[in-house]
């Protein structure tokens, strides 16, 4: 029984998913009738993700507990990660101002800018590899793509910045501006009408 209704329940979910998104970018032309729904959708979605959001916390403790309790190969960075979390938390909580205590401030500041610094420059490493690999595969125009993300890269680094040419940062202003925001224009293009079309498929299509 359940085997039966099942296809129609997982399509009475993505039309509710459909209407739901139809409705909040009907919302951004300011259609007057469509605004109160809007509205509550948007309550109902903030309160989803602030769930969703402590669902990950303790999904997040609850992974690394057990990854200590069973004595894992990597159990001391999940020991450090525990640390690093009831230290924040405490200093958060404990200590007045909030977000604009010293004490966070002083641990953005010190621990995860630099933290995200770090993941932001090994995104170059990444792309040097794929572009080595991307050449060695013979793909043409792999050789333009490579010197555009090594400019852009060099222009993007603060210590490289000042010794380059102000011609070179001006290209790789123009890249960004220009070829690069026309790709990426195009790419939101047509996900938006890969979008639409499988919206259109799901109410026109075969009720299967």
């Amino acid at each position: 029984m359940f085997a039966q209704r099942s296809p129609w329940i997982n399509r009475i979910a993505l039309l509710i998913v459909a209407l739901v998104a139809g409705l909040l970018f009907v919302d951004r032309f300011s259609v007057l009738p469509t605004r109160p729904i809007a509205l509550l959708l948007y309550t109902w979605a903030l309160l989803l993700s602030a769930f969703t959001l402590l669902l990950g916390v303790f999904h997040l403790l609850w992974t690394h507990l057990e990854r200590i309790q069973q004595g894992s190969q990597e159990w001391p960075l999940s020991l450090l990660l525990l640390v690093a979390f009831v230290l924040v938390l405490v200093a958060g909580l404990a200590t007045p101002g909030g977000v604009t205590n010293p004490l966070l401030e002083w641990t953005f500041d010190a621990l995860i800018a630099p933290g995200q610094a770090t993941l932001f420059a090994l995104t170059g490493f990444f792309v040097v590899a794929a572009a080595y690999r991307y050449l060695r595969l013979g793909s043409p125009g792999g050789l333009w793509i490579l010197a555009g993300a090594l400019i852009t890269l060099l222009v993007q680094t603060p210590l490289s910045q000042q010794a380059l040419p102000s011609v070179m940062t001006q290209f790789a202003d123009w890249l960004l501006l220009g070829p690069v925001m026309a790709v990426m224009r195009g790419a939101l293009l047509g996900g938006a009408l890969a979008v639409l079309f499988a919206g259109i498929r799901l109410f026109f299509g075969p009720k299967s």
